[in-house]
């Protein structure tokens, strides 16, 4: 066989490789999307039933004290994964001045915008662009000169670690139209706590969980010594399971990694705390304990959040970084 034939069969193998992982990813981002898609509209009412009312409380209590720590009256923020629109209210309570919602989720996405226009204090111009913001680019697609002082990633920013191209394609939405000094900030499941329990567990069992959630890993490897090994940076999948919330693949985000990514689109860390850290410090503000009655997260149902969901809230951590 030729050297010539044997390099076109090669490319064609390679081909067929980069066609197969392309395919598994639009796969997972489509079972992602389908799986928020299918999830109804509830309202707040039948929110209150569910039975993590506390950490869903206490989840979005972070998000609040997040989100008012770097919004500024007359921002224009970026909310990537936007989902149904759970944060549009913060955005209304910052007096921002200009709101651009993304998500691949579009009945999600029509669902956050029928929310927009039934707001009364919504004093803000917003709109809503459908959109795979792992595999697409955003700019193209931007109102003209549109420059964010903020950019807001929450509960969702892992699903792009499945590979490094999705990771730096979501890198580059954040920062392409983000002004210098301006911020990202999320919330992502913490994989340095997450790995820990893991790895305490006995020889071939690959699952950690409580009565509130569940995280299973597929394919762990281990080493002569019997340890557990193989979680990559990129690409390490896992099922996780959050009652009356979340049920789908995800993937576990290596911070260091994320963080060196992050330096090579300018962007520099300013905070990254697992939420029980960022409760200790962030509840000693009085006006962000005030705001843990006024959310519920203590007093107004008939039980506390129970250790089951205070475990659960240990999954979560807080970042921001600031464009330099």
């Amino acid at each position: 066989m030729s050297k010539r034939r044997l390099s076109d069969d090669f490319e064609y193998v390679r081909k067929i490789a980069r066609e197969k992982i392309d395919s598994d990813a639009a796969t997972q981002a489509h079972l992602v999307a389908q799986h928020y898609n299918a999830r109804p509209e509830v309202g707040v009412e039948k929110r209150q039933e569910s039975t993590i009312i506390r950490l869903r409380s206490f989840n979005n209590w972070i998000k609040s004290v997040l989100i008012g720590r770097h919004v500024r009256r007359g921002d224009t923020v970026l909310d990537m994964g936007c989902g149904k629109g759970g944060d549009l209210q913060k955005w209304a309570r910052g007096r921002i001045g200009y709101l651009v919602a993304s998500d691949i989720a579009e009945v999600s996405l029509q669902q956050m915008e029928e929310r927009y226009k039934s707001m009364r204090n919504a004093h803000f111009g917003a709109v809503f662009i459908p959109l795979d913001c792992y595999s697409e680019y955003l700019a193209p697609r931007l109102p003209p000169d549109v420059r964010f002082n903020l950019v807001s990633m929450q509960f969702c920013m892992h699903y792009s670690f499945e590979s490094e191209q999705k990771a730096r394609t979501m890198l580059q939405n954040v920062t392409s139209n983000l002004v210098r000094g301006g911020w990202f900030i999320g919330t992502i499941p913490d994989a340095n706590w997450i790995v820990k329990k893991v790895r305490s567990l006995p020889r071939g069992e690959h699952e950690i969980g409580n009565s509130v959630y569940s995280i299973k890993f597929e394919d762990i490897k281990y080493n002569e010594n019997g340890e557990k090994i193989g979680f990559t940076p990129m690409g390490c999948k896992y099922w996780f399971h959050l009652q009356d919330a979340v049920d789908c693949p995800e993937y576990l985000v290596h911070f260091p990694t994320f963080q060196k990514l992050a330096s090579e689109f300018g962007l520099e860390l300013r905070l990254k705390e697992n939420f029980h850290d960022f409760y200790k410090s962030a509840a000693q503000d009085k006006d962000n304990n005030e705001l843990l009655t006024r959310m519920k997260v203590v007093g107004g149902y008939d039980k506390e959040m129970s250790s089951d969901e205070w475990e659960a809230a240990g999954i979560y951590l807080a970042f921001a970084f600031q464009k330099i």
